[in-house]
């Protein structure tokens, strides 16, 4: 799937750009064999910044495998991760390492992401102590201004992590993520294990934080509730493989891809006698044993012969790429 559609030169810098980007996995089949499990298959797109693309899909679709892969957590098994200009899924260790604190993560339990041995002070420098030669009085200081910034006060940083609240604890993963002044942060299901009522408090936060320092974001849910109040633009996907990308309002206004339809039939509704696509019906299918042709074919009420036999390549329709065969038909 080629670049994000609908922009232009005027617009923001690119900061992050995925190119065909994979990551598979070789695991054991039965006592002897193997096989191969396309986690990620081929997912192209740009990040501009001051900009948020929000990663939406069931449980199993490879978002967190990008997630992994964009922060260099994982090597891509294919294609290119462009920061800057420099690719570097394929460039040497020095070169990731110079880049990696560029992007950053935050991941989705604000429970299990933080040492709970160490202080949220030390917690907050130790990114400065690892990457900079900054003095400990500096990187005291450091710490103590970003969690000011993400609205906690700087004097509870000799506290441990259990002291805190779930909405609390994330605003400090947060505020680690920053510390190293990325250009680009990926956000795992960030506001998932929060209660409804901090869910807002988190996500405006974010949305601060990205105006005061023009960051990127990747944002990562299945909330797509959440999706709408944050992002810019939306990449729907699917066993691995994008199957609609475009403007947000595009997307839930205009839906062209079944199953983006289909998971904006799954949204709650205001009003009883709002229309709505009939539900998604069946189970992700297996990424070991994916059907032929296209992979939601299976599942797709607009599918026809031609579906099961022919992969369908991303195109242009209505503003945004679409990879379905019938996507003019699915407005």
């Amino acid at each position: 799937m080629s670049a994000s559609p609908g922009t232009t030169s005027a617009e923001a810098p690119v900061v992050l750009e995925a190119r065909d980007l994979k990551r598979h996995y070789t695991v054991k089949r039965g006592w002897f064999g193997k096989a191969t499990v396309k986690a990620l298959d081929g997912a192209s797109f740009t990040v501009r910044a001051g900009r948020t693309l929000a990663v939406v899909g069931e449980s199993g679709c490879g978002k967190s495998t990008l997630a992994r892969v964009l922060t260099m957590i994982e090597p891509p098994t294919g294609g290119e991760l462009m920061f800057d200009g420099t690719d570097v899924a394929h460039a040497d260790a020095a070169t990731r390492k110079a880049r990696r604190p560029t992007v950053q993560m935050v991941f989705q339990n604000p429970y299990g992401s933080l040492n709970p041995r160490q202080k949220v002070g030390a917690i907050l420098a130790e990114p400065l102590l690892i990457n900079t030669d900054l003095s400990p009085a500096e990187r005291r200081e450091k710490a103590l201004a970003m969690m000011a910034k993400v609205g906690l006060r700087p004097e509870l940083a000799d506290r441990y992590p259990h002291m805190f609240s779930g909405g609390q604890r994330q605003r400090i993963a947060i505020a680690r993520a920053l510390m190293l002044n990325p250009r680009v942060v990926v956000a795992d299901e960030p506001v998932s294990a929060l209660d409804v009522s901090v869910q807002a408090q988190v996500l405006n936060l974010l949305l601060d934080l990205q105006e005061e320092f023009g960051l990127a974001y990747v944002f990562i849910s299945h909330d797509l509730s959440v999706v709408r109040h944050i992002a810019d633009e939306v990449m729907v996907m699917y066993l691995g493989k994008p199957v609609e990308h475009g403007p947000k309002d595009l997307i839930f206004s205009r839906p062209r891809h079944p199953y983006t339809r289909a998971l904006l039939a799954a949204m709650p509704r205001l009003h009883r006698g709002e229309a709505a696509p009939p539900p998604l019906k069946g189970e992700l299918p297996s990424p070991l044993n994916p059907p032929s042709g296209c992979a939601f074919h299976k599942r797709c009420p607009m599918a026809q012969p031609r579906c099961s036999a022919e992969i369908p390549l991303p195109r242009a329709v209505d503003g945004r790429l679409v990879a379905c065969h019938f996507a003019e038909e699915a407005a």
